[in-house]
């Protein structure tokens, strides 16, 4: 499912959002690479990171991970 909005400010085009509780983490792409943006329970932007070289799928499981609680960012 793509959301093909697109960050003119970036060149970032934002293609899916996963949510779990309070959690949230955006896929994208930018610069022909995939990476994710997260946020905390508060909604506020914690971190992105950018994976050149893997494929949207991993970027999607990162994004899953995070917001299931596997993986941690900021410990």
């Amino acid at each position: 499912m793509y959301l093909a909005m697109r960050d003119e400010e970036v060149n970032m085009l934002e293609l899916s959002t996963f949510m779990h509780g309070e959690l949230k983490a955006d896929v994208f792409k930018k610069d022909n690479s995939y990476g994710c943006r997260f946020y905390d329970a508060e909604g506020d932007k914690i971190c992105e990171e950018l994976y050149p070289g893997h494929s949207e799928q991993w970027a999607e499981n990162a994004a899953e991970n995070y917001v299931f609680g596997i993986k941690i960012i900021g410990v």
